[in-house]
């Protein structure tokens, strides 16, 4: 008999980690025993505990959860283990000391996932919950210092948004609801793109506002649809430009560049224009002036939605956030701000 925490001369291979064809981490132990006795180079849950310093009633639970697969029982009754099941044991214990759920380890225990996968996965599910926990602090100082009425408002709007990917998903489905559906799919996605910002990763309370009015805007009884074909004509010719025209106003503003925002402007002016065939001449800018001041009424569907985009994405956009999720707002604000302006005097003579 060999007795706990008793050790037969042995000798043995090398013990690694291998990753079989298809990418599943698997444990591989091969030892060999000279002189063995009834057992072989088995051990029990006891020696396990010892050398792990896990309670036995844990190896037990994970040896039942699948984790560790017995080799067979002793004569009596008692549960064998093969010299593997150290290193895996080892294997678990660490990734339990992660936080790593059990079922998650089963998966690699058995083959069925990489281990590198697994910690990007794990990755994924602790970025989530940091997110989720960031816009929570953010949301809760928004209501935090402000006066009692007012919390009251803000409470009922912050409570709309509910988890953070679904109101994302709501805003994205505004606006596959609002835009031509006969624009092209490649374009009308990279109108969504520009047009829904993501939530704010460092939220403060005028960005967890802005997206709580963002998303209450998108999800109103009284929300508007995008300009249609019976307004633009060739839907897909008008996006096309307007995208052309604030990814140049998007570089301009990266750059600080006044020539190209010149530039940007005259794209977005073009696309306009064609609309009802016209070309880009001060005549034309005078009247789409009086269009855009117009537009700027307080209650002005499109102008709210883009000012709240705009808190949240920020008017001085990076060389990097010319393109991408809610792109569009720091562009079009500058676009129609430029539009929008009192002609200079060379125009007005």
């Amino acid at each position: 008999m060999i007795l706990l925490g008793e050790r037969r001369p042995a000798r043995t291979r090398t013990t690694a980690f291998a990753t079989d064809a298809k990418g599943s981490c698997a444990v591989e132990v091969q030892a060999t025993v000279t002189g063995g006795t009834q057992g072989g180079d088995t051990m029990g849950i006891g020696e396990l505990a010892a050398r792990t310093g896990l309670p036995v009633k844990t190896i037990r639970y994970y040896s039942d959860a699948g984790l560790l697969p017995e080799s067979g029982r002793s004569p009596g009754g008692h549960r064998r283990y093969a010299a593997d099941a150290l290193p895996r044991l080892r294997l678990i214990q660490r990734l339990r000391a992660l936080g790593t759920p059990v079922a998650a380890i089963a998966a690699v225990m058995t083959g069925e996932r990489p281990l590198a996968e697994l910690v990007t996965r794990e990755l994924d599910v602790v970025q989530a919950r940091l997110r989720e926990a960031t816009w929570r602090q953010g949301l809760l100082r928004a209501l935090d210092d402000c006066p009692g009425p007012e919390r009251l408002r803000r409470l009922a709007l912050l409570a709309g948004v509910g988890k953070l990917d679904d109101a994302h998903d709501r805003l994205v489905r505004y606006w596959r609801w609002a835009l031509p559906a006969r624009l092209p799919r490649r374009l009308a996605q990279a109108v969504i793109d520009g047009a829904v910002p993501t939530p704010p990763a460092a939220p403060t309370t005028a960005t967890v506002l802005a997206y709580a009015e963002l998303h209450a805007l998108a999800t109103a009884d009284d929300r508007r649809r995008q300009p249609q074909p019976h307004q633009v004509g060739d839907v897909a010719s008008f996006y096309a430009g307007l995208l052309d025209a604030c990814a140049l106003a998007g570089e301009a503003l990266a750059a600080s560049c006044q020539d190209r925002l010149a530039e940007a402007l005259g794209h977005f002016v073009r696309a306009y224009a064609r609309i009802d065939g016209h070309d880009d001449t001060p005549a034309f800018r005078a009247h789409l002036r009086a269009l855009f001041r117009r537009g700027t009424r307080a209650g002005s569907f499109s102008l709210r939605y883009w000012r709240q985009a705009l808190v949240i994405t920020g008017e001085s956009p990076p060389p990097s956030a010319t393109s991408g999720q809610g792109h569009l707002a720091a562009p079009l604000a500058a676009l129609h701000h430029r539009v929008a302006a009192p002609p200079p005097d060379r125009e007005t003579r």
